[in-house]
């Protein structure tokens, strides 16, 4: 996921649009805030600059 991040960094994006969350199959009640947050992030950080290339 580092590569990931890294890569998005050189290309002017945030890295803040990759996340990597590991559960159990018993923390299934964590996913809505988990999908919240990451939602939160994205509207933060706003659209692909590069989308409509």
């Amino acid at each position: 996921l580092s590569k990931v991040k890294e890569t998005l960094d050189r290309l002017r994006l945030e890295s803040e649009r990759v996340k990597m969350v590991e559960l159990s199959i018993n923390e299934y009640d964590l996913l809505p805030g988990i999908f919240s947050e990451f939602m939160e992030t994205m509207e933060k950080v706003g659209p692909n600059p590069f989308k409509g290339f």
